[in-house]
């Protein structure tokens, strides 16, 4: 029960970062504030960033996973679980909104429309089998 409690605290912030990263992409690029010819030069900020969102978020995360529901259930490895993962979610789902967005502009596409539904699908599934890989690793749960 207490492992199911954190999968959308995982799912959302994923989804909200990657959401903001690629709503700051359009932006950058209408504003032209972004050159595309320089494009390593922002995907890599948008990493940075993305690393130290997650690395924010996923201690605090961990933390509370911990305190509210890992020590008082004798699972004090679903802090790690947690806050790992979320490290990992935030910081793809930021790269992934810099990166997909930039790759369908290149084969032509509108990245406006596309880009959310791509980011959320990848980020949804890789996010979720990343936490229960996590949970079955550190707390011995197996399917």
């Amino acid at each position: 029960m207490a492992v199911a409690i954190f999968i959308p605290v995982v799912m959302d912030m994923g989804g909200n970062v990657g959401t903001q990263s690629t709503t700051v992409f359009a932006r950058g690029l209408a504003w032209q504030q972004i050159d595309i010819r320089r494009y390593s030069g922002y995907l890599f900020r948008e990493l940075r960033i993305g690393a130290i969102m997650g690395l924010i978020l996923g201690t605090a995360g961990g933390l509370i996973a911990l305190a509210w529901q890992g020590l008082p259930n004798d699972v004090p490895q679903l802090g790690a679980a947690v806050g790992i993962s979320l490290f990992i979610v935030i910081t793809l789902a930021a790269v992934l909104g810099a990166l997909l967005p930039w790759i369908l502009l290149k084969l032509g596409f509108d990245h406006g429309p596309a880009s959310d539904p791509f980011i959320t699908t990848i980020k949804d599934f890789t996010g979720l089998l990343l936490y229960f890989y996590l949970v079955s690793l550190f707390l011995g749960i197996s399917a």
